[in-house]
């Protein structure tokens, strides 16, 4: 006889980023992790944005203060209380300076991975560098990333290129909620788990089109040893309507 599966509940999300995050979407994931209880929860990156690490204000000194953003990054990652947070291109920008030759900037970038790591240590979370293409947390049939494709047909393309054969990707990155099946014979499927932030909330990103197609979503559903069950849960309304 063929065993049971085991399916546990699981949650994804990304995109946060710190002091950017909209109170109202932090609202809703928060109640409903309390409702479905999720025994995996993931942060797919960006929890920080790290606006001040920015090469552009780096330069200048003219970028915004470290501490709200990095606070509300933090704050948020405690009450998520993930078990697995993925380091975002934003955060990655941290590992980048901690060798800069701006003795400020590499301190201060070494304090904020210090108080991320602090964190998480704490919460007993596991941390996953970024490592663009080849970052990969696969549970069950399903690998995880911050995903770096960030075309039209993204969640398409990293179906087709980095899901398991026959399994599912979750990204996040570009903003965009959505669910896409990858051109592949095994008909790969791929979930944009979208941001937490509010349009037009990211001053640098504010007069780009692109952003007109931003979405408020996360990813929740089951995975087993080899198979999973994923939802896309988007906010499409002034209130969410979240899952029963």
């Amino acid at each position: 006889m063929t065993p049971a599966k085991r399916w546990k509940k699981l949650l994804a999300l990304g995109c946060s980023h710190g002091v950017y995050a909209d109170p109202s979407a932090v609202a809703a994931v928060l109640k409903f992790c309390d409702s479905f209880k999720p025994e995996i929860t993931i942060h797919l990156g960006d929890a920080i944005d790290c606006t001040a690490f920015m090469s552009s204000t780096v330069r200048d000194g003219s970028g915004e203060p470290i501490e709200p953003d990095v606070e509300g990054g933090l704050r948020f990652l405690r009450q998520l209380r993930p078990t697995h947070f993925l380091f975002g291109n934003h955060e990655d920008r941290l590992n980048r300076l901690i060798n800069s030759n701006h003795e400020v900037v590499a301190y201060a970038a070494a304090q904020v991975l210090a108080s991320i790591g602090d964190e998480c240590d704490a919460m007993k979370c596991k941390r996953l560098a970024y490592s663009g293409n080849d970052q990969s947390l696969v549970i069950g049939n399903v690998r995880f990333m911050h995903g770096t494709v960030f075309s039209e047909n993204a969640t398409r393309d990293h179906a087709e290129s980095f899901a398991p054969w026959k399994g599912a990707v979750v990204h996040a990155h570009t903003h965009r909620a959505g669910m896409a099946t990858g051109r592949r014979a095994d008909s790969p499927l791929g979930f944009g788990v979208g941001t937490l932030t509010a349009r037009g909330a990211l001053e640098y990103a504010k007069t780009r089109r692109a952003t007109l197609s931003w979405t408020q979503a996360f990813v929740w559903g089951y995975v087993s040893d080899a198979s999973s069950q994923l939802f896309l849960c988007q906010r499409q309304s002034e209130d969410w309507r979240l899952p029963a």
